[in-house]
């Protein structure tokens, strides 16, 4: 079994050393797409921002009765810049869309060429983001309309934010049962707080330091974890326990402002914002307990094969890794900046 365990620690540090490179802690990618008329009649422009990963060239499926005229790119920060200009024969009728190339992950769609102010949030698919150029402002969203894309769009994040999953894993290594239960509620009432906090914008703090620090919670819980000697992850100190609620609470307020910054990308209209924090949040933490699910089932299988242990410190000793390096690659991103 030593033989076995340390073959599996070997493995999961060169894991952990070659995932950091492949892939982004966080990389739920927003687009911002602005659809504006021309002085000429029957001219627009559609301006598209989004991250320079994805934003390779790639032909836009144009309403019946419109075609593209010509094309601008730009790159600044990490994100590319498009502008098409387009001429249509006929007015946008109701139902026209325009339908985008690109998979991110949800995006932002402003425009007011129908008389009125539009401002949506948009989910993305297989088929990239359709921007529905047909809709009015009047034609306003119900309740239903709003949560279910909110609620969507939160279970996406969490499941795409590699480091916030991190960190869970940390709690489900941490501890299990009504330990465990109070972790993930103290990381919960953590970052519900700051997200809505930063989200109405009562509070404002430069992400990138955050995102840094959260990147350190992950190896801190990590290390913490490790500590603990019992098979079951559990530890019996009870004073070491209320530090523990309080460290994770602490660094719940970290993520919260990281999930924050996604909602605010996707774009939320004036009589939106409530719900769509709300939805949005129940996503999050739908998501989370899917994910925690998922993680104890796997826990409980291997103790009943007797691995719980040395895969549970083969995973913490990755996730610790990948922690640390995620910390120094955000550092030294917003102190060359």
């Amino acid at each position: 079994m030593s033989k076995w365990f340390a073959r599996l620690r070997l493995a999961l540090v060169a894991l952990a050393v070659l995932v950091p490179g492949a892939a982004q802690a966080d990389i739920f990618m927003s687009a911002d797409f602005a659809l504006s008329r021309d002085e000429d009649p029957g001219s627009y422009e559609l301006t598209v921002g989004l991250p320079e990963a994805i934003g390779t060239p790639a032909p836009i499926v144009w309403p019946e009765g419109c075609a593209q005229t010509g094309v601008t790119r730009q790159t600044s920060g990490g994100r590319a810049q498009y502008a098409f200009a387009f001429t249509c024969d006929r007015p946008f009728r109701a139902g026209d869309i325009i339908q985008t190339p690109w998979k991110a992950d949800g995006g932002r769609f402003v425009t007011n060429v129908m008389g009125a102010q539009v401002d949506r949030s948009l989910a993305g698919s297989s088929e990239g983001i359709a921007l529905p150029v047909g809709e009015t402002a009047a034609a306003e969203r119900s309740l239903g309309q709003i949560g279910r894309e909110f609620l969507a769009q939160g279970v996406w994040h969490i499941w795409l934010g590699w480091d916030h999953l991190a960190f869970v894993l940390c709690l489900c290594l941490l501890a299990r049962g009504r330990a465990l239960l109070m972790l993930v509620t103290a990381f919960t009432i953590g970052h519900s707080v700051s997200l809505a906090l930063a989200f109405f914008e009562l509070v404002r703090i430069p992400i990138p330091p955050v995102e840094a620090t959260i990147a350190l919670s992950i190896a801190f819980m990590a290390r913490e974890a490790l500590m603990l000697r019992q098979d079951d992850g559990q530890g019996s100190d009870q004073s070491a326990f209320r530090r523990q609620i309080t460290i994770v609470s602490l660094f719940g307020l970290l993520h919260g402002l990281g999930f924050a910054t996604a909602l605010g990308e996707l774009g939320v209209g004036a009589g939106e914002r409530f719900p769509a924090l709300i939805f949005f949040n129940l996503g999050v933490e739908t998501g989370q307990l899917l994910f925690v699910g998922a993680v104890t089932l796997i826990m409980v299988g291997l103790r009943r094969v007797s691995l719980a242990q040395p895969v549970r410190v083969a995973a913490l000793y990755g996730v610790g890794i990948i922690g640390c390096f995620w910390m120094v690659e955000r550092v030294v991103g917003f102190g060359a900046a």
